[in-house]
């Protein structure tokens, strides 16, 4: 793996500015109240669906300390520890969160990591914890640890192609209120959070057919995500490929081996998930169909489990 080039900076953003948007932030389904203390389904009360079910919290930390050894504590940031905002310029880690992550980095027990769909550069800003932390940016294809660093290797012959795919997103999103292109190394992503349902549906419709020709030539994949549509280089890495290199240079720097725990929302956060081996505890975000071992309902269902580990820590 190469060393990182550094900090990419901000994205390149096109379309209606989001900020000129109302934001409306994500509130769990019972209000806000409930913090995943007792399993409860995501579709309570709707006729003909399946209801999802939730972990309790409890049971969720308890699969994550029952054993002794170091862990490994990877989650993602967007939705996972961070609610969704319309304009994703606005997301923001809370003083609490922060202050539970900071808890469980300087426990000798842990190590810490955030693996995200922003920019490295980004995320460190956003998260800004200090110590032993590691970040993965762009799906993992930006690694950053306390001491090394990775980059993935981008095919020249695949640049090409990504520029012809913002500029045709680009078309797209102006034709669609709400909706904006956000240009990154590896990638370009089509926003459509701020759209309304009706629009978009036109604008994937419009997206799978303006881009068929693009992927044929395979030097491009499909990365589809919550309100997101996501064109990334076909040789980038993934969040799998973020955990194996963090878990790698975690049990070399420690001299031994480590349980992973990896907290996720996304479509993306799957191959995660299946990187963790079967020690491994997966923790799925939300009622999006995962194949992960346990799930909690939202972002504050997540602080609760943060704080239940920082419990654990505190008083063994």
């Amino acid at each position: 793996m190469e060393p990182s080039p550094g900090d990419p900076g901000r994205p390149r953003r096109t379309g209606p500015p989001p900020a000129r948007q109302r934001v409306r932030a994500a509130r769990s389904p019972d209000g806000g109240r409930n913090r995943g203390d007792r399993a409860r389904p995501a579709s309570e009360g709707l006729p003909g669906v399946t209801p999802v079910r939730y972990d309790a919290v409890e049971t969720v930390a308890r699969a994550v300390c029952h054993e002794e050894g170091s862990l490994l504590l990877l989650t993602d940031f967007d939705g996972t520890l961070c609610e969704f905002q319309t304009d994703p310029e606005q997301v923001a880690l809370s003083p609490a969160r922060r202050q539970l992550l900071a808890s469980l980095v300087e426990h000798p027990r842990f190590d810490v990591g955030i693996v995200s769909g922003r920019p490295l550069g980004d995320i460190k800003s956003r998260v800004a914890l200090d110590g032993a932390v590691y970040y993965a940016g762009l799906h993992g294809c930006e690694i950053e640890g306390p001491h090394n660093a990775a980059t993935a290797p981008i095919n020249d012959a695949e640049l090409p192609d990504l520029a012809e795919a913002a500029t045709r997103l680009d078309v797209i999103a102006a034709a669609v209120e709400g909706a904006f292109v956000e240009c990154k190394r590896q990638s370009v992503t089509l926003h459509l959070r701020a759209t309304t349902t009706e629009d978009r549906r036109r604008a994937e419709s419009r997206f799978h057919d303006d881009t068929r020709d693009l992927l044929a030539r395979q030097r491009l994949r499909l990365q589809p995500g919550d309100c997101i549509l996501e064109l990334l280089a076909a040789s980038s890495w993934t969040k799998g490929d973020a955990v194996i290199w963090i878990r790698r240079d975690v049990e070399r720097r420690r001299a031994t081996s480590v349980r992973l725990v990896y907290l996720g929302d996304d479509q993306t956060d799957e191959h995660a998930f299946a990187a963790l081996g079967s020690d491994g505890v997966s923790v799925a975000v939300g009622p999006r169909p995962s194949g992960a071992r346990y799930r909690l309902p939202d972002p504050p269902a997540v602080e609760h489990l943060l704080g239940r580990l920082v419990e654990d820590i505190t008083t063994a």
